[in-house]
């Protein structure tokens, strides 16, 4: 059990190929909610940011690589290195 925790803060924390497309979901949302609101096209932003979020994810994966050297309940120490 340890272990797939371990995993999921390594991926969702860590790596950037997951964390920068999330944060750009994240603004994307705050900046088109009033939009959603108003009008009925902004249903179109929604997606439209998913798809991009996605395309951004499959562009940043290899690029980055995350090996974990060290894990204890105090924390993971990893090593983040970017390919180029």
């Amino acid at each position: 059990m340890r272990w797939t925790l371990d995993k999921v803060r390594m991926i969702a924390l860590f790596t950037p190929w997951v964390s920068i497309p999330l944060m750009f979901v994240g603004v994307v949302l705050v900046v088109t909610w009033p939009l959603v609101l108003l009008t009925s096209y902004g249903w179109i932003c929604v997606p439209a940011a998913l798809l991009v979020a996605v395309l951004m994810a499959l562009w940043l994966r290899p690029r980055y690589r995350v090996s974990i050297l060290d894990s204890s309940p105090l924390g993971v120490f990893y090593w983040l290195q970017r390919r180029y």
